[in-house]
C-alpha cells in the first residue's frame, strides 16, 4: 500500500524597501558568493532589516530555504560596520551548524572587513579573551558552559564578556527542549541581570522553524513570519519492509528509480549512522569506478604506495627527498612488526620495549585468565573446577597452558579467590624472572621463530607450551626500527599495499613549494586517468559512474568536510546520510528517501528538496507503522506547505512520532546557583534576582555535603571515541562491539574510555556482549551521596558508600536475631521519627556494634525509609558496568590493562527491587517512560542480583527530575 501527496508552496513575496546602506551590504554578498547573481530580499528578511535597524529584538520564524540567517546577519553586520554596536553573538545548538553558518559569517566579514571570534571548549584563558574582544562570536551552549566548569577565572571572565555583548541571536531554536531549554533561559538571565548592572541591555534574536510558547520567552520581540522559496515537492509513502534486507532493497531500488528519472541529486537520510554506512560500503563493493574531477580527487582521494611510488619515480619534477619523506611517514605510521621481516633477518631489540611489550602482553592474559575464573564462579550448573575445565575445551590453546602453570601452584586450592592469587602471583613472578634474564640494555633476535624471544621466557619460568605462543603473539606486538624495516621484503610488500591519502601529503613534504608541485602534477594526472586512485567517502552508483557519498555523524570533521560541497558541486550525486544533515547545512537535492522519523525531524529533512526553482521536488518516505499510512489516506491528495507540516508535526495532532521531554529539574537551577556562586559577591547578588528559597536550600545541602557537579546543555554521558575520533558514542552501545582488550583509558573529561578500533571494523563487528548493565552492588558501594525529599525539604548526605548502606535497610535477610531490618527499624520508627538527631545520639554508645555502625552511617537519611517513596534512590557517584554476554555469564567492563572502567560522578536513580514490568507501570503513570534526557537501562533487570532499574542523566538534571515526577506521584498515591 502506498499514497502520493502534492505539496504545493507559493513563492514569498519580494520587497526592497530597506535602507540603502543594508541593501546594498546584501546585494554585494549576493554578487560575491552566487556568480554575479542579485535577488531581491523576500518580504520577511526586509522586515528583520528593518526591525533590527530599529533596535528592536526579532522572533522569526521560518522553515529552511528562506533565508533566516541573512536575514538577521546583514543588518547587525551593517551596524557593526558603522559603530552603532561593538559586539554580537551567534549562538548554534550544534558545532555542525555553527561550521556551516561559519561560510555566511566570513562572506559578510570579507566585505565589511570585521573579525570573527570563535568560543570552543579547552581555550586557553589568553584565546578567550581574543576571541571575547572580536565584533562577531559565534559558539555553541556547550562550548560557553565549558568555562563556566572550568574554574573561578575562567567563570568571572566569560560572565563579564557576554555581558558587554550588544545583541544575541539564537539560530535553529527549535532544537533546544527540555533541559537544554532551561539551562538556555538561566544563561540568558544571568547575561541580562548583569548587563543591566552595567548599564546595558542586549537584544536577543530567535529564528525557529517551530514557534514555541517556552522560545517566545526568550526575547520580547515581534514575530516575523517567513515563507520558503521551495516548489511544489510530490511526497510518496510506503510500507516500509518488515525485514532489514528487504527494506535496504526498496531503499536501494527506491534510488534506482531517481536516477533513470533524470533526478540530479539524491539524498537518503537514514535514522541510524551504522545503517547508512553499511549501504554504502555494499554500494561501494558492488559499484565500478567513480568518476570525479582531479581536484576532487586530490581532496579525496587515495592510492596504493607501490603505483603512487611508481609514478612519482617517474616524474622528473618530483624531488627524491619528497618520495623519501612520503615513504618515511608511512613507515612511521604503519610500522612494520617482527612477523613481518623476511626469513633469516636478524634485529636488535631494546630491552626496555622487549620488557614493556612483555608486561602488556602478560596482563593480556591475566585479564583472560581472570575472566575465565569470574564466568566459571558463577556457574550455576557445576562447581568451580569442572566449570573452569568445561570452558577450557573450547579456548584458546595459550589459556589452556596458562591454566596449567596456575594450577601448578596450587594443587589444593579450589576456590575463585583461592586462583585470582595465584594468577597474580604468576605474573608477577614471571615478569621478575624476565628482567633479570635480559640484563642487558639490547639483544638480537632471528625472524621467523624468534627462538631467542621462546628462550628467554623459558629461563624466566614459563613452560615451553605458553612460551611458544607467547613469543608469536610479542612478534606481532613488536615494532621494528625503520633501518630494519628497509631491510625486510616482508614489510616492503605490507608497505605497497598501503594506502596514501592525497591531503595528507602537506603534512609530511617537508617543503611547501615541493608540496605545491606535487600537487599541480597531481591533479592533470588524475584527471586523465593515469593513476587510478579510490575516494575513500565516495563511491560509484553500480556501472553508471554517478558519485555517492556518504556523510554522518559518526565521521571525524576531518572526514566529513568539505563532502556536502562536493555533492552541490557535482552535476549528479547520491548522498548518503543521517540526521547530521537536518539541520543547518545548506545544499538542494531533488529527491529526497528517508524513513519514518519525529515529526519535527522529518519537516527538515524535507526542506532539504525543491530548492531549484521551476523543478518540482520529490520524497520517498518508508513508514515503520501501518496506522500511519492509514490515516494519511484521510487526507487530501494535495496541501500547502502549512497543512502539511501540521500534518506531520502538529504538537497535538501530527501524525508522525514526537520526541519528549523533561520540562523542568531542580537540580538545573541549583547548578546555576553553584556556578552563580563561583563570581563572589556579585553571583550572590545574582542568586538573589534569579532563584527562591527552594534553589537556594537545596544548593547549600549539596555545598555542604561537597558534591561536585557535572554541567553541559548537551550530553554529559561520557562516551566511548574510536580511532581518530570517529564513530564514538554512548557506552551501552559501543561496548556491545568493543571488547575490553580493544579499551584504552581517556584524559579526555567527556570520555569514559578510548578505543583505536576503526569506525568501519567496528560497524561489521558481531557484538560480543548480549547488552551492557549496571553493576548494581558496585555503584552503590561506590556512591558518594544520597539526594532526597522529605515534606520539610530536599537534603543531601555525602557518605561513601551511602547508597549501599541505605539499600542494605531494605534487604529482606536477617539483621540480628532473625529480624530484618524492616522490622528494628519498625520498633525504633517513633524515635527516628521524632527527632533524628536525638536517636542518631543515643546509637553512641553502640557505635562498635555493626547494625549501629549501619544506622550511623545511614544517619538523616533514615526518614526516608518510612516514606512512600523510600524505595527511590538518587545517588551520585561512579557507576560501574557489567557485559552481559551471550553463554549467560557476566563479566566487568574494564581496560585492556584490567582496571575497571567506571562513567565517573554520574548522578543516577535506581527504583529499589522494582521488576522491568513494575519499572515500567510507575515511570508510566508518573509520566517519565521514554524521556530523551534520560538513560533506562532495562538490562540492568535481567542480571542475577538485580537490585531494580538503573537510570542516568544522558543531560545533566534528568535523573532528578524524573526523581521528583515520582515522589509526587508516591506521594498522591497515600
Amino acid at each position: 500500500m502506498h499514497l502520493s501527496i502534492l505539496v504545493t508552496n507559493q513563492a514569498p513575496p519580494t520587497d526592497n524597501n530597506v535602507p540603502q546602506p543594508l541593501l546594498e551590504l546584501f546585494q554585494e554578498y549576493s554578487r560575491q558568493t552566487l556568480q554575479g547573481q542579485v535577488f531581491p530580499l523576500f518580504q520577511h528578511q526586509a522586515d528583520v532589516f528593518r526591525r533590527v535597524e530599529a533596535d528592536e529584538e526579532v522572533f522569526l520564524v521560518a522553515g529552511t530555504a528562506a533565508g533566516k540567517t541573512l536575514a538577521i546577519s546583514v543588518p547587525l553586520f551593517h551596524k557593526l560596520a558603522a559603530g552603532r554596536i561593538r559586539r554580537i553573538l551567534l549562538m548554534y545548538p550544534t558545532i555542525a551548524l555553527m561550521e556551516d553558518q561559519r561560510r555566511v559569517m566570513d562572506g559578510l566579514a570579507r566585505i565589511t572587513g570585521l573579525q570573527i571570534g570563535l568560543i570552543q571548549g579547552g581555550m586557553s584563558r589568553t584565546e578567550l579573551i581574543a576571541a571575547l574582544g572580536k565584533p562577531v562570536i559565534l559558539a555553541t551552549p556547550d562550548a560557553v558552559y565549558w568555562f563556566f566548569r572550568k574554574n573561578v577565572k575562567y567563570n568571572s571572565l566569560l560572565i563579564y564578556g557576554l555581558a558587554l555583548i550588544d545583541e544575541f541571536v539564537l539560530d535553529e531554536a527549535h532544537l533546544f527542549n527540555g533541559l537544554m531549554l532551561q539551562n538556555l533561559a538561566r544563561l540568558k538571565e544571568r547575561v541580562q541581570l548583569l548587563a543591566e548592572r552595567l548599564g546595558k541591555r542586549a537584544r536577543w534574536h530567535i529564528l525557529t522553524a517551530t514557534p514555541t510558547p517556552e522560545l517566545r520567552t526568550l526575547t520580547q520581540g515581534g514575530e516575523v513570519q517567513g515563507q520558503s522559496k521551495c516548489s511544489d515537492v510530490m511526497v510518496a509513502f510506503h510500507q516500509l519492509a518488515q525485514n532489514h534486507t528487504e527494506y535496504i532493497g526498496q531503499v536501494e531500488g527506491a534510488i534506482t528509480a531517481a536516477l533513470a528519472d533524470d533526478a540530479k541529486k539524491v539524498l537518503v537520510v537514514f535514522n541510524a549512522a551504522d545503517t547508512a554506512h553499511r549501504v554504502f560500503e555494499r554500494i561501494r563493493d558492488e559499484g565500478g569506478r567513480v568518476d570525479l574531477p582531479g581536484d576532487l580527487l586530490l581532496r579525496f582521494g587515495r592510492v596504493r604506495w607501490d603505483a603512487f611510488e611508481q609514478w612519482l619515480a617517474q616524474e622528473e619534477a618530483i624531488e627524491q627527498q619528497t618520495i623519501e619523506e612520503i615513504r618515511g611517514a608511512l613507515l612511521r605510521e604503519h610500522p612494520p612488526y617482527l612477523k613481518d621481516l623476511a626469513r633469516g633477518v636478524r634485529v636488535t631489540l631494546s630491552t626496555e620495549t622487549f620488557m614493556r611489550c612483555a608486561s602488556e602482553q602478560v596482563e593480556r592474559y591475566r585479564t583472560a585468565a581472570r575472566r575465565l575464573i569470574a564466568a566459571a564462579a558463577q556457574d550455576e550448573q557445576r562447581d568451580f573446577l569442572p566449570a573452569v575445565e568445561a570452558r577450557l575445551r573450547d579456548a584458546r590453546g595459550e589459556l589452556r597452558s596458562l591454566w596449567q602453570e596456575i594450577a601448578r601452584r596450587g594443587q589444593a586450592a579450589t576456590e575463585p579467590p583461592a586462583y585470582l592469587g595465584l594468577l597474580d602471583t604468576w605474573a608477577e613472578d614471571l615478569l621478575s624472572a624476565l628482567e633479570r634474564v635480559c640484563a642487558d640494555e639490547q639483544f638480537a633476535v632471528t625472524a621467523p621463530a624468534f627462538p631467542e624471544i621462546q628462550a628467554a621466557l623459558q629461563r624466566a619460568g614459563s613452560g615451553a607450551s605458553l612460551a611458544a605462543p607467547m613469543t608469536r603473539a610479542l612478534a606481532a606486538f613488536i615494532a621494528v626500527s625503520e633501518q630494519d624495516a628497509a631491510h625486510s621484503t616482508a614489510a616492503s610488500h605490507a608497505l605497497a599495499r598501503r594506502l596514501v591519502s592525497f591531503s595528507w601529503l602537506p603534512q609530511v613534504v617537508g617543503d611547501p613549494a615541493r608540496t605545491q608541485t606535487l600537487e599541480q602534477r597531481l591533479v592533470p594526472v588524475l584527471d586523465g586517468k593515469l593513476l587510478h586512485a579510490e575516494a575513500r567517502h565516495i563511491a560509484a552508483w553500480g556501472d553508471t559512474r554517478i558519485p555517492v557519498i556518504v556523510y554522518t555523524g559518526k565521521m571525524t570533521k576531518a572526514e566529513r568536510d568539505g563532502l556536502i560541497a562536493a555533492f552541490a558541486r557535482l552535476d549528479r550525486a547520491v548522498l548518503v546520510s543521517t540526521p547530521a544533515v537536518e539541520v543547518g547545512v545548506d545544499f538542494a537535492a531533488d529527491m529526497l528517501i528517508t524513513e519514518e522519523c519525529d515529526g519535527n525531524a522529518f519537516l527538515q529533512r524535507f526542506g532539504r528538496v525543491g530548492r531549484r526553482t521551476g523543478i518540482q521536488g520529490r520524497v520517498v518516505v518508508f513508514l515503520k507503522h501501518q496506522d500511519t499510512l492509514v490515516l494519511l489516506n484521510l487526507h487530501p491528495e494535495q496541501m500547502t506547505r502549512g497543512e502539511f507540516s501540521d500534518l506531520i508535526a502538529h504538537p497535538v495532532t501530527g501524525l508522525f512520532p514526537r520526541r519528549t521531554y523533561t520540562e523542568r529539574s531542580l537540580f538545573v537551577d541549583v547548578v546555576h546557583y553553584l556556578v552563580n556562586e563561583q563570581v563572589g559577591e556579585v553571583g550572590g547578588w545574582l542568586n538573589q534576582r534569579m532563584f527562591g528559597a527552594e534553589v537556594a536550600d537545596l544548593a547549600r545541602a549539596f555545598q555542604d555535603a561537597g558534591l561536585s557537579f557535572s554541567y553541559g546543555l548537551r550530553s554529559t554521558l561520557p562516551g566511548i571515541s574510536l580511532q581518530s575520533g570517529a564513530g564514538g558514542g554512548e557506552p551501552l552501545y559501543i561496548l556491545r562491539k568493543v571488547e575490553n582488550k580493544d579499551l584504552l583509558p581517556s584524559d579526555s573529561p567527556f570520555e569514559m574510555a578510548r578505543s583505536e578500533m576503526p569506525y568501519l571494523e567496528f560497524l561489521w563487528a558481531k557484538p560480543t556482549s548480549r547488552a551492557i548493565a549496571v553493576d548494581t552492588r558496585a555503584t552503590l558501594e561506590a556512591s558518594q551521596a544520597l539526594i532526597w525529599w522529605q515534606e520539610d525539604g530536599w537534603h543531601a548526605r555525602a557518605v561513601p558508600g551511602i547508597a549501599s548502606d541505605y539499600a542494605r535497610l531494605h534487604d529482606q535477610a536477617a539483621a540480628r536475631g532473625g529480624h530484618t531490618y524492616e522490622q528494628l527499624l519498625g520498633v525504633a520508627r517513633p524515635a527516628i521519627m521524632q527527632d533524628i538527631g536525638a536517636f542518631l545520639r543515643s546509637l553512641g554508645p553502640l557505635a562498635s556494634k555493626p547494625i549501629a555502625q549501619l544506622l550511623l552511617r545511614v544517619g538523616e537519611a533514615l526518614p526516608l525509609y518510612f516514606e512512600p517513596h523510600g524505595r527511590l534512590i538518587l545517588g551520585q557517584g561512579s557507576v560501574y558496568l557489567r557485559r552481559l554476554l551471550a553463554e549467560g555469564y557476566t563479566d566487568v567492563v574494564e581496560d585492556g590493562q584490567g582496571n575497571q572502567l567506571p562513567l565517573l560522578e554520574q548522578c543516577w536513580l535506581l527504583l529499589l527491587d522494582d521488576s522491568r514490568e513494575q519499572a515500567r507501570e510507575k515511570l508510566r503513570k508518573a509520566d517519565c517512560l521514554g524521556l530523551e534526557e534520560a538513560v533506562y537501562i532495562w538490562q540492568t533487570c535481567e542480571l542475577a542480583d538485580s537490585r531494580g532499574l538503573f537510570l542516568l542523566d544522558r543531560l545533566a538534571g534528568a535523573c532528578f527530575a524524573i526523581y521528583q515526577r515520582l515522589v509526587a506521584y508516591a506521594l498522591r498515591q497515600v
